[in-house]
Formats: structure tokens, sequence, C-alpha cells
């Protein structure tokens, strides 16, 4: 009876999940579900969770582009017989096919599939040397897309030390692996595999630019770049310039937080702060408050020191202090100063007048271009009355100067100026005249 019961379970279609006999073919009727479902319409596991309510989206595991590479390879094996073939030309047929899945492909089809930017999967590539010839041909082709790409397959596939070895004497993959991990803030990633490959300066400046560039609080920063500091720049044989670099800067967000200023600034946001506070004309103070010997300290160069002093000085009308600016004194004589400008007098003049500087201060920095022509071109484009008379009488134009005379309004002070000036010129003009005829 109980064989009976057994039999007649193994014979019910609706119990029955194999068939052992060859002639017979399992047909599964598999129910339509979302093309992105993993699971379809299955509701209990093999480990009862019984309560999952909805399905796993297949997105969640996998993205797009490498499920159409995957899809693409499982399209190419799958054998297409064509009908009629003899059984002789589909086991050849077969043949190939296996040998296709089973060895790795040429390199230069599937690098050239990347360059254009096709899916395509590395995963066939298996041994060292498939993978290193992989690696050589991406190199050659030029393509920084493709060169990260297998670089990135090395390193998901291949031991760390394996990996760095590839890498010691590709230049050009260690450097697009390197801006790669870099962008992503995976500063141990990068250090490892620079300190492998010998370039410690270079670990030790990439942990400092990326520091430098990606924290904003300046207590965290500070005491990240200290720590890097000690463990880098201070050591025997580290790169003195560097050191230097890291101590300036360093020294620089001391300031910052003693000055009680929260966001990190860079050095010439920080000198025009200081030329904000400074007393100009106190050559005393030798620390950072003066904008002078942060300047030294920082390597910024007189152009830049000049410029931004300009710009803040003249933004707050402190025309005064522009002797401070650009006046030194003389070697020989402390009691006698020189003017001394590193920008260009042209810039300053036109950004002085955009910045709504009153004329004689622009008539001031016009008489100090040397040559006439181009201060009458000058002195126009500023509007400054004065100095075109000026620039007219050193052209030695008294016909030009009259007519520009005419144009004045009467009873104005340029106009009295430019009088006077045709007067010098006038009697200038006779004392010569006077001794050509002695």
């Amino acid at each position: 009876m109980m064989e009976s019961k057994d039999e007649d379970y193994w014979n019910i279609s609706a119990n029955k999940s194999f068939n052992f006999d060859e002639d017979d073919v399992a047909v599964l009727d598999v129910p339509c579900f979302n093309r992105r479902s993993l699971f379809g319409e299955d509701t209990v596991s093999e480990v009862n969770f019984s309560n999952v309510q909805s399905e796993l989206l297949l997105n969640f595991i996998i993205s797009d582009e490498n499920l159409a590479a995957i899809l693409e390879d499982q399209s190419r094996n799958v054998v297409v017989i064509p009908k009629g073939v003899t059984l002789e030309e589909e086991v050849k047929l077969l043949r190939k096919k296996v040998q296709e899945t089973s060895f790795a492909p040429s390199v230069g089809p599937i690098i050239a599939r990347m360059v254009l930017g096709k899916p395509c999967s590395l995963e066939i590539f298996r041994s060292m040397y498939d993978k290193e010839t992989l690696l050589d041909e991406a190199i050659s082709s030029g393509n920084g897309n493709a060169i990260l790409k297998v670089v990135l397959f090395l390193e998901k596939t291949l031991k760390k030390k394996l990996f760095y070895r590839l890498l010691q004497t590709r230049q050009e993959a260690v450097n697009h692996y390197i801006n790669y991990m870099a962008t992503r803030l995976k500063v141990t990633e990068c250090t490892d595999l620079l300190v492998f490959l010998g370039r410690h300066h270079e670990a030790s400046l990439l942990q400092f630019s990326i520091f430098v560039g990606n924290i904003p609080n300046i207590e965290f920063k500070r005491q990240r770049l200290k720590k890097i500091y000690n463990d880098y720049f201070s050591q025997p044989g580290a790169n003195t310039f560097y050191a230097q670099l890291v101590a300036n800067y360093l020294n620089l967000l001391d300031f910052q937080q003693s000055q009680q200023l929260t966001n990190d600034q860079s050095v010439l946001e920080i000198l025009f702060y200081i030329c904000s506070r400074y007393k100009w004309g106190d050559s005393s103070v030798q620390s950072y408050e003066n904008p002078f010997k942060l300047a030294e300290a920082h390597q910024v160069s007189q152009s830049q020191l000049e410029w931004v002093a300009l710009n803040e000085r003249a933004k707050r009308q402190a025309w005064l202090d522009f002797e401070h600016i650009f006046e030194k004194k003389a070697w020989l004589n402390i009691k006698q100063k020189s003017f001394n400008m590193h920008i260009p007098i042209d810039k300053t003049i036109l950004r002085l007048f955009s910045l709504h500087a009153p004329d004689p201060v622009l008539i001031s920095f016009l008489n100090k271009v040397e040559d006439p022509a181009r201060r009458l071109a000058l002195a126009r484009n500023v509007k400054s009355k004065k100095g075109i008379i000026d620039a007219l009488v050193g052209l030695k134009d008294r016909t030009e100067l009259e007519n520009y005379q005419n144009t004045l309004a009467a009873g104005t002070e340029e106009r009295f100026y430019a009088e006077n000036a045709l007067k010098t010129f006038n009697n200038k003009w006779k004392s010569d005249a006077i001794k050509l005829i002695k």
C-alpha cells in the first residue's frame, strides 16, 4: 500500500520536477513578471523569509552599463545552429564556440571597443600574461578611459602586490589611476601606491593638497596637516622647500585662528584683510599683521602685493596711503624716497579711474608715464582735464593746447590751468627765440 502511494506521488504531473528519460523534455511554465525583477513572483524563500512583500530590483545590484555588457556576452555565447547542417558541421560550430569562450580573445578589438565607448566585459582575461597584454594595449591606444577601465579591472582581480608591480613600469597608467583615486579622495590608496613606487615626496604633497582643498574647517584641517608635517616633512631627508611651504601654511592657519576667521582663506584674501587693518607707514610691526611680512613669508610677488594693496586702499578711499605702497626709501639717503612700481602703470591708472579716484591721484600716476603721447591717450581715457593739458605741454603742441582750452568752460579751474600753461608755453617760446637771436 505504501509503495502504491509513493508511485502515485511521483507519477502525478503536478509533483514531477525531473524526468530521467532522455526522450522526454521537461517544459517549465515560467510566469510573466517585470524584467527588472530578480526573483519574479516568488514570495517564500528557502530560508523562510515569508514577509518579503516587494521584489528586489536588478538595478540595485548591477549598473545598467555592466548589465548590458553581461547580456551582450551571453548573447554571444548562444550557439545558433542553422537548419539542415550535418552532424560534422554542427560539431565544428560547437568546437569553435568553446574555443572562443575558453580562451582570451585578441586584446586589439577589445581596446578598440573601449575607445569607441562600447560596453565590453574583461572577465575572460584571467592569466597574468593576458592582463599585462591588455594593459599595454590600452596604454598604446593613448585613450585615458580605456587605460583607466583596464587599471580598475586589474585592481579588482589582482592581489595588491601584483597589481602594484604591474603598474611599476607603466607611468601613464599610474598617473590615470592616481588622478582617479585622488578625485574620489581615496588618500590611503594613493599614498600606498606612491610609497611602493618610491615617490615619497609626491605621496606627502598629494595628502597635503587633498586636505588643503577639501576640508573647510580650519581646526580639523590644521590637525590633519600637522600630522602630515610630522610624518613626512619633518623627517630626515625631506625636501626643505616643501617642508617650508607646509610650515608657512600651518602658520597661516594659526594666524587665521588668532583673527577668529571662521572660513579658510587664500594668502591673497588674507593679505587683503591685513591691508584693511594695517597702520600704513608703521614698519615696526614684524608679524603677519604687516602685509609686507606676510608677502615675504608666503612668496607673494611685489606686483601681487601692490595690486591687492592698491585695490583695498582705493575701495576705502585711503589715497594718502599710496605713498607707503609705491614710494621706497633710497639706500644712500633714508630721507629721500623714490617711486617704485611693479605693476603696469597703464593698468593701474585705468583701475584707479574705475574705483573713482580723484583727479589729483590720477595726475600723480599720469606724471609717472614718460612718453607724452602715451600719457595724453591715458589722460583722455580717464577724462583727466589737467592730465590732458600737462601731456599737451609735454608734446609742445601749442595749437592743440589752444584748441583744447577753448573747449573748457570760462571761469573753471581747468580753464585757468590751461591759460597758465599757455602763458608758460609762450614765455618759454620767447625765451628760446631770444637765445636764438643772441
